[in-house]
């Protein structure tokens, strides 16, 4: 399908990643983020993103800068960088997380590390996040684990090895491991906004997915590309597809905007997502996306799913868990966060914002 062919309904994207500022921080490079952000919005036929990445507050800054159109991720550190935020005072951190005008927690989790890096999601460090996202009914995107070719070195793509994402030398806990952390996680907190990226990495076991959403009511999915995920989706495609009708009050929109670096491999990562969901084609990674979408020989195959599951899967349940609009900015509160964690850049850019 054409982009233009695609569905007229409101779409948010709840998974980018705000890639220009892991390592830079000035003006001019904020600036290019928010611009490039929002042209992937109006070109990609998107209505809004929920961004995060560090804690340098990006996301404050799409919310003062373009209204409306961004929701932001607060930081939490992942399993392996516990020591970016020692002796925290969860429910206080939380709390002003929400008085900034953050939406959620996260991207956050467990992407796999060594044991000698690893905190678990179930252990003391992590309880204080969970009990207060819980009671504060404030929603958290969590990553668990990584895609299961990942732990056998000739199942993993070339790409993958380049970034050190192979796991099978020894030293890293096993995907089920991981599972087992969050599924502890789960049972404490059966009142906790969590939707899981990339399928849970699930997308091989249709039915341990689908057991999963039974044990677990407050879970959800969401569908952030790597391509796996729509490549084992495509090699079971009539059965997946009455799982996304059964389950489409639980899957969300997401693309891991910000793995993709151009405005052309952002647009592309949205399109594979919506022509999976709203076709019934065969189709393979355009030639044009970022090289962390595999090139498979065989194709996907759409799902054409009915649009009220559309309408679920691309806003509808975001805005059950995020808020039906954006929080409300507190740009005194950010200016003097950012003057007192000596991010100077930041504060002025919010200072000198209309």
């Amino acid at each position: 399908m054409e982009p233009s062919e695609f569905s007229d309904l409101p779409v948010i994207d709840c998974h980018v990643h705000t890639w220009m500022l892991r390592k830079t921080m000035d003006e001019e490079t904020l600036q290019r983020q928010g611009e490039a952000l929002a042209e992937t919005i109006a070109k990609g036929r998107l209505d809004q993103m929920y961004a995060f990445d560090s804690r340098s507050h990006p996301g404050l800054y799409l919310k003062s800068r373009y209204p409306g159109l961004f929701y932001a991720g607060g930081y939490a550190p992942w399993t392996g960088d516990t020591a970016r935020l020692p002796d925290v005072d969860w429910p206080n951190y939380v709390r002003s997380l929400i008085e900034l005008g953050y939406d959620g927690i996260g991207e956050m989790g467990s992407k796999p590390v060594t044991r000698d890096r690893h905190v678990p999601l179930d252990s003391g460090y992590y309880e204080g996040l969970w009990e207060s996202c819980e009671g504060l009914g404030f929603p958290v995107l969590c990553h668990v684990g990584d895609v299961e070719d990942f732990w056998h070195e000739h199942l993993t793509p070339d790409w993958a090895k380049a970034r050190g994402w192979g796991y099978w030398r020894g030293g890293f806990p096993p995907l089920q491991e991981l599972y087992k952390e969050m599924y502890n996680v789960l049972d404490d907190h059966p009142g906790l906004k969590i939707v899981f990226c990339h399928l849970l990495f699930m997308s091989p076991d249709l039915e341990r997915a689908d057991d999963f959403l039974g044990d677990y009511g407050n879970a959800n999915f969401d569908l952030s590309l790597g391509v796996e995920l729509m490549y084992n989706v495509s090699r079971r495609r009539d059965d997946w597809r009455d799982f996304f009708i059964r389950h489409d009050e639980r899957i969300l929109m997401g693309t891991d905007i910000g793995m993709s670096t151009t405005l052309r491999q952002h647009l592309d990562r949205i399109w594979l997502l919506r022509n999976f969901l709203e076709s019934d084609e065969e189709f393979y990674t355009p030639s044009s996306a970022d090289d962390l979408l595999t090139r498979y020989r065989e194709p996907y195959v759409g799902l054409r799913l009915p649009r009220a599951s559309l309408e679920k899967i691309y806003a509808t349940n975001f805005r059950r868990l995020w808020g039906e609009k954006p929080r409300e900015l507190d740009i005194g509160a950010a200016i003097s966060t950012c003057e007192r964690e000596g991010n100077a850049v930041m504060a002025d850019v919010l200072m000198r914002l209309p």
